[in-house]
């Protein structure tokens, strides 16, 4: 036979396969993830010519014809474009998604499920069981970490690493009514920053009692270099001295305190400070407290008038500076013209007394039985080089005596001098409403002192102007002083995942220069923080010199059989810190424990791990979606559909095995993708290069036509011959 029909006809057949291919690759231009195919041809056969010069260095060798020889994937990657869909994904690198014919499929690299398929086509979405499904209704496959059960997520972290390493898939479902399961918190580890010189919350409502009484104990126990004074540090350790000069009856007296100090006039504490400036001074030195702020109070309690001028660093920080006459009550001196009624007071050479019996006009150091001495702090004291008249008072050994003869003596001599009693000072009590007070009665009330003046009572002395007079005098008060505090809010859940929190109050204890000691009050309460539902807890944590942890008191809260273990020490990454240039605040919050949420929304990171975000906050992954890769993809059989799937070939006789090789696991052991990265939201667009497939259309098309036009020369020859025989 003529061999150019042979090769013409072989021409036109292996072109129109190219043909074939190439217009299919232009008709899934814009398929999905589809892998264009690029035609290769080789020759039908060939055969040697024993005509020619067989000495001849050149080949003689002749082919005939051609066919096709492979229609070979492309394995270049297409365009990757945003998408909309929920669960729409591309994957870039090298590898397939895995797909099902039927939510019972499973697949492993060690084990291929023949009714298991390969696709680049990432268009998945949920269907109406909320399995995960492509647009052709094959189900994903992928690693399910087993988290939802009957309609509900169930965290269990613990194992998540070990299982998103499996090489085991299975169909993917997520249930359109998935809703995370509340579980109840049990364990919270709080790493916290307790700046030293911050306060956030006002004094008076720093030291609240559990009833919302201020708790003047928690206040006195303070450390004196805790305190602020209008939000700034005291810092007592640098103005630490106290002066107190008290001048009364021509005699002055100074008193001298130190923080930190030694002897009986060292103090640490504000209870401290104050009863040494009361047990040596006579002042009354106290907290003077308002709806809002907290302030130190100095003054005169007694009945005799003096002068107190304050020094000292640590007083002028806290505001108590300057000098002032603190008054005493205003006590008449003695009238022998006057009638005297029982509760009136008057005063001779200093002391005070008070008629106790009947109305009378008798001198009171003549009548021991209608008088009383109530306060001798006014009265001089001894001294042996002065001359003293009849009837003078004075004062030695914390006794008081009266000069009973005009003869100059030493208080030894029992008949010039006679001892009147110890010295006194009268006390002034709080008002309290549930006590009847007789006429001339002192109080304290608002801070101010009054005097009972007449016999019946209408309210409190504020309000009964008739039977009440007020005799406040004069006082110091320092500047508002306030201690470094701080106030955390942590919601916590029980087992219903019913919302509950945990407030701890901080308040700056002890200030020195090697440690801070935070005290902390911590409750649990309603949702609202309103009510407590706990027992108030009460501990401490300290920290060194450079601000770093060192110790923290476990805390335990209860309710009922319920038990919540509460650390302020931090976690594993940070750890509690009390720094003055880092403002108050939770630096890291760890805890167990998760309201009920619903499903709001599903996202996968570039390791193919699908994760779903709750209502409650909480996101966590569910599963992976499943990648394989082959060594050979060129071995992989179309299936229509833009599928792929294993083919199985025989060599040699032997076992038939997979023209692409076995199946690869797309993941390391640490769960991360090896051979590429999953893009969520995007699709893969179709491989085909628009420009390369027209051309080699063209080419294709041309070389149709030329194996044509050598069909027919061949044709034609063979007529000429048959004409030559006729």
């Amino acid at each position: 036979m003529n061999s150019t029909l042979l090769n013409g006809y072989s021409g036109i057949k292996t072109h129109q396969f190219g043909i074939d291919s190439i217009s299919n690759n232009i008709a899934n231009i814009n398929t999905t993830g589809y892998r264009a195919n690029n035609p290769e041809f080789k020759s039908l056969f060939s055969s040697a010519l024993t005509s020619t010069n067989p000495n001849s260095s050149v080949s003689s060798d002749i082919n005939y014809g051609s066919s096709a020889a492979s229609n070979a994937i492309s394995n270049i990657s297409g365009n990757y474009n945003e998408s909309d869909g929920e669960l729409n994904v591309a994957y870039l690198g090298k590898g397939w998604f895995v797909v099902g014919n039927n939510e019972n499929n499973t697949f492993s690299v060690e084990e291929p499920n023949p009714n298991t398929f390969f696709t680049r086509d990432g268009s998945f979405l949920r269907d109406g069981e909320g399995y995960i499904v492509n647009t052709s209704g094959n189900y994903m496959m992928g690693v399910d970490l087993g988290k939802i059960q009957n309609g509900v997520f169930v965290s269990n972290k613990e194992i998540d690493s070990q299982l998103l390493s499996s090489e085991d898939l299975k169909p993917l479902r997520i249930p359109q009514n998935l809703h995370y399961g509340p579980t109840q918190t049990t364990k919270i580890d709080i790493a916290i920053n307790l700046n030293p010189s911050q306060s956030t919350l006002p004094a008076y409502e720093v030291f609240l009692d559990s009833n919302g009484e201020i708790d003047n104990e928690a206040i006195l126990n303070q450390d004196v270099n805790s305190l602020l004074v209008d939000g700034e540090q005291v810092n007592a350790e640098a103005f630490s001295d106290v002066s107190i000069k008290i001048t009364k009856n021509d005699e002055s007296k100074e008193y001298i305190f130190q923080y930190n100090g030694d002897g009986e006039n060292g103090f640490k504490t504000l209870v401290e400070l104050i009863n040494k400036i009361k047990e040596q001074t006579g002042l009354d030195f106290g907290l003077n407290q308002d709806t809002s702020n907290i302030t130190l109070e100095l003054k005169n309690d007694s009945l005799a008038s003096m002068n107190v001028e304050l020094g000292g660093k640590l007083f002028d920080r806290l505001g108590l500076k300057g000098s002032k006459v603190l008054d005493g009550l205003k006590i008449k001196d003695f009238d022998i013209t006057k009638n005297y009624l029982v509760g009136d007071y008057t005063k001779i050479d200093g002391a005070i007394f008070q008629r106790i019996e009947t109305d009378g006009s008798s001198n009171p150091l003549e009548d021991s039985q209608s008088w009383i001495l109530v306060d001798s702090i006014g009265v001089s004291t001894y001294n042996a080089e002065s001359s003293y008249d009849m009837n003078s008072l004075v004062k030695n050994d914390g006794k008081i005596y009266q000069k009973i003869s005009e003869v100059a003596s030493s208080l030894d001599d029992v008949t010039s001098w006679r001892e009147l009693g110890d010295v006194k000072q009268i006390t002034i009590t709080q008002y309290d409403e549930n006590t009847e007070y007789a006429r001339n009665s002192l109080v304290y009330f608002n801070d101010s002192v009054y005097i009972k003046t007449g016999d019946s009572s209408d309210g409190n002395p504020q309000n009964d102007k008739i039977n009440w007079r007020l005799l406040d005098n004069e006082k110091f008060l320092s500047n508002k002083i306030g201690v470094a505090n701080y106030k955390t809010i942590t919601e916590i859940f029980d087992e219903n995942g019913e919302k509950q929190l945990i407030i701890s109050k901080f308040i700056l204890q002890d200030k020195s220069n090697d440690t801070k000691v935070w005290s902390v009050k911590t409750a649990l309460y309603d949702k609202d923080g309103k009510n407590i539902i706990s027992d108030e807890v009460f501990s401490k944590i300290t920290f060194d010199k450079d601000g770093n942890v060192i110790q923290s008191d476990d805390i335990e809260l209860k309710v009922n059989d319920r038990s919540i273990t509460y650390s302020l020490n931090g976690n594993e990454d940070r750890r509690s810190t009390s720094f003055a240039y880092v403002d108050s605040s939770i630096l890291e919050e760890t805890k167990d424990g998760v309201q009920k949420g619903e499903l709001s929304e599903i996202s996968v990171d570039n390791n193919g791990l699908i994760n779903l975000t709750f209502s409650n906050g909480i996101t966590e992954v569910m599963g992976r979606i499943g990648v394989i890769a082959f060594v050979n993809d060129q071995g992989l059989q179309k299936t229509g559909g833009n599928l792929f799937e294993m083919n199985l070939v025989s060599r040699d006789g032997e076992e038939s095995i997979p023209a692409s090789g076995n199946p690869i696991l797309g993941w390391d052991e640490a769960g991360n993708l090896r051979f590429g990265q999953i893009l969520h939201k995007y699709l893969e667009s179709s491989n085909v290069n628009p420009v390369d497939a027209m051309t080699n259309l063209i080419i294709f098309q041309r070389g149709y036509a030329m194996n044509a036009k050598a069909f027919t020369t061949g044709d034609d020859l063979i007529k000429e011959a048959i004409n030559l025989k006729r």
